[in-house]
């Protein structure tokens, strides 16, 4: 067994792993308790069950766009810890706790936009906290990859430099793109929507396919 003689050793990545799926599978589970089952009472307003249904098409819409979402930040997760993550040490568990927060604080801001939208006092507000809601988990992974880029033994060491500049160049466009969504969802909560209609499609495509500068062999015994 190897003695660790450093203050902030490297650890196996496995367990991060593993407690991050589980945030990610209850996160994303949450998401459907948002959508609210009918009582008699209610049917009575929207002219039955079919109208009520009808009614609460804001909360199917938040419900796919938001499952998607946590989706498509665990399809990128499971690939970054797959072919870019190596190892992982206490400040790098505690930068990924900070972007699973961020991943569990969804279902939350889904609640708001799908009990709000219609409201036309509250729209503007509920489009405002959908896109925060969207926004947050990106610095997370802009921090990751900055901490795990700069920190020798995080990251596989024989990644290329320019892939892992190109992964952070992608998400600073993002953010900004959804920043602007945030910005404009003040006075113009349409076009805040749109843009992150955009972006959601953009997630859609597959992650970049990593690139070494040379071939790597793992001398270390993560078992």
């Amino acid at each position: 067994m190897r003695i660790p003689t450093k203050p902030n050793p490297l650890m196996s990545k496995n367990r991060l792993e593993m407690f991050s799926d589980g945030v990610f599978a209850i996160a994303i589970t949450l998401l459907i308790l948002e959508v609210k089952i009918p009582k008699h009472a209610d049917l009575e307003a929207f002219g039955g069950l079919y109208g009520y249904l009808a009614h609460i098409w804001p909360s199917y819409l938040a419900y796919f766009v938001s499952f998607f979402f946590i989706g498509i930040y665990w399809s990128n997760h499971h690939h970054m810890f797959t072919f870019i993550v190596k190892k992982t040490n206490h400040v790098f568990n505690m930068i990924n706790i900070f972007f699973l927060l961020t991943i569990a604080f969804m279902p939350f801001t889904t609640a708001v936009f799908s009990d709000f939208i219609l409201d036309h006092e509250h729209s503007n507000a509920a489009v405002t906290v959908a896109c925060i809601g969207f926004i947050l988990p990106q610095p997370a992974v802009m921090l990751i990859f900055l901490y795990g880029k700069y920190k020798t033994g995080i990251f596989y060491p024989n990644l290329s430099p320019k892939f892992l500049n190109k992964q952070i160049i992608k998400l600073i466009a993002a953010t900004i793109l959804t920043f602007t969504a945030l910005m404009l969802s003040f006075s113009y909560p349409t076009v805040s929507m749109l843009i992150i209609g955009l972006s959601f499609i953009m997630y859609f495509m597959p992650p970049d396919i990593p690139e070494y500068t040379s071939e790597y062999i793992d001398d270390d015994n993560e078992d």
